[in-house]
């Protein structure tokens, strides 16, 4: 894995070479390490090492971009002539493109030693931890186990220079046994705080209530959801409501509806690297500083999250949120989602809820309807019904269709306790959360 000093050299290099152009570079090099393990018996240990790398030369604004995955100078020589060639019969720019300023940065990432040498047997021997435990009830494990060392470069000609290096555990499992299943997830950077006896009771409590599932009629229920269910909707609500790409082209509910008190004052949902739950990312991938962005606080919609290219069209404010080259084109989105927690807990829900349904996580979720943020999907690896303030039977599973701002709308509790579940840039953290609407359009037989 390079190091800062070998960065900063080839920074250095590229500046040589430009002769007189601005130019960005962008750099992400991964060294990774994937466990698979199917019906309790571990099947795949694959590894990789890749280094994403982009040159970006800003000609009178015309701009020529080449990617790379190499260092040698060769190949910086024969990039960097590139994409001047590119760069010179480019189209220009219908405003104009400005570098990023050096910065100062509040954070750096998690970085765990074990984790970056975590082996293969150190994660089969968390893997046999888990079976073992899930073994004694007859269930059968499949998931898969990722420990990952991960270094993000970003320079350019102004002198902007940063450099940060992070570790990420990422881990998954189903449990089976016939048609009862429970499913759970962990993302962290330490792989030291994995806890396979607490996940397993987990996946247990999940998978043993389970069984013998009942169909439920579609229709508007009452719905508690656990922090995997809440952030996998989170992440479709950030990409679709509150991308300033999307909001400056007025293709956002948000755009007509900034400082509108819409939500309960329990509802506050923002995008922070400083929450002492998430992974924090420092800068984004033009080099700007991340910063605390509050998208509704306190049920009040504030505004999204603006990446460079978005905010120079538009004249609006960049918030530390452009994504890598290659998505750039995408707009933003918020790279550290947070949920703030409220004062109930998850059994206070389920005993106030005279009639509802429990979901534990969501499925193939696709966005129906951007403006008004509909989405659908479906509920999978243990759905509940709810009678008379406690959980009564396992359900089938149900395909969902509602609108995300009737669902926030109609929110009365959230949990004090949250977790880091799987987001799109860098984790969510998310509560369990109680809705009074939410939109079952259809049942399953399974």
């Amino acid at each position: 894995m390079r190091d800062q000093d070998f960065w900063k050299a080839f920074a250095n290099k590229i500046e040589d070479r430009i002769k007189g152009d601005k130019f960005e570079v962008v750099a992400m090099e991964t060294e990774s390490e994937l466990t698979r393990f199917a019906r309790s018996y571990i099947h795949q240990n694959v590894a990789e090492t890749n280094l994403k790398l982009t040159i970006k030369v800003i000609n009178d604004d015309k701009i020529g971009i080449v990617a790379m995955n190499d260092t040698d100078d060769e190949t910086l020589f024969n990039s960097v002539k590139k994409a001047k060639e590119i760069s010179e019969v480019s189209p220009k720019l219908d405003y104009h493109y400005e570098l990023i300023e050096p910065q100062s940065y509040a954070l750096k990432g998690k970085y765990s030693e074990k984790t970056a040498n975590c082996t293969p047997m150190d994660k089969a021997q968390l893997v046999k931890e888990l079976i073992d435990e899930i073994s004694e009830k007859g269930y059968e494990a499949a998931g898969a186990f990722k420990t990952e060392l991960q270094t993000i470069v970003v320079a350019n000609s102004k002198g902007l220079f940063a450099f940060d290096k992070g570790t990420v555990v990422d881990f998954n499992c189903v449990v089976t046994k016939g048609n009862s299943t429970g499913y759970t997830s962990f993302v962290g950077s330490d792989v030291d705080a994995i806890d396979m006896k607490k996940i397993a009771g987990e996946l247990l409590d999940t998978a043993t209530k389970n069984v013998d599932q009942i169909t439920v009629e579609p229709g508007v229920y009452t719905v508690i959801l656990t922090p995997g269910a809440t952030a996998e909707l989170l992440n479709y609500i950030s990409y679709t409501a509150f991308n300033g790409k999307l909001i400056a082209e007025g293709k956002s509910f948000v755009a007509k509806n900034m400082n509108k008190d819409l939500f309960p004052d329990i509802v506050s949902i923002l995008d922070d690297p400083f929450d002492e739950f998430t992974l924090p990312i420092p800068f984004d991938f033009v080099g700007q500083a991340r910063e605390k962005r509050y998208l509704i606080e306190n049920g009040v919609i504030r505004d999204g999250v603006y990446d460079h290219i978005t905010a120079l069209k538009y004249h609006k404010s960049a918030t530390g949120n452009t994504l890598s080259p290659e998505e750039a084109s995408f707009g933003a989105i918020p790279f550290n989602l947070v949920m703030k927690g409220g004062k109930s807990h998850p059994m206070d829900m389920i005993s106030h809820t005279d009639y509802g349904i429990y979901v534990t996580r969501f499925h193939y979720v696709n966005v129906l309807n951007p403006m008004s943020v509909q989405l659908t999907g479906m509920t999978r690896n243990g759905t509940f019904l709810i009678e008379n303030g406690k959980i009564s039977k396992a359900i089938k599973n149900m395909r969902f269709n509602t609108s995300m701002i009737d669902m926030l709308k109609a929110v009365d509790m959230v949990s004090e306790e949250r977790y880091r579940k799987p987001g799109f840039v860098g984790p969510t953290v998310a509560p369990y959360i109680r809705t009074n609407h939410f939109v079952f359009s259809s049942k399953t037989e399974f």
